[in-house]
């Protein structure tokens, strides 16, 4: 017999949005709730905002995390609906 176990939060649950810096590894933590734009610098002061996919004029990326943001407002609480995330349990 196969036990599988999965990870499901709801978008209200989802703490903080962490950006990594790829040459430092530093962290920047940000709530939801906050988010308002993707830091140009991590905390050492490297440039994150440096190579973009040829799309990102359209920002994909940008609009994710904005409408994360707006999906947790209590306006869309009445949609008839929830939308959770499931992930597979982290490996040991």
């Amino acid at each position: 017999m196969t036990v599988e176990r999965k990870v499901v939060i709801g978008l209200d649950e989802i703490k903080a949005i962490i950006f990594q810096c790829i040459k430092c590894g530093s962290r920047m933590c940000i709530p939801p709730d906050k988010f308002d734009s993707i830091p140009s610098q991590c905390p050492n002061g490297h440039a994150m905002l440096t190579q973009f996919p040829p799309d990102f004029a359209g920002s994909t990326l940008l609009a994710f995390l904005t409408g994360l943001r707006k999906l947790r407002e209590p306006l869309y609480e009445t949609a008839g609906f929830k939308i959770f995330l499931e992930f597979e349990e982290p490996k040991p």
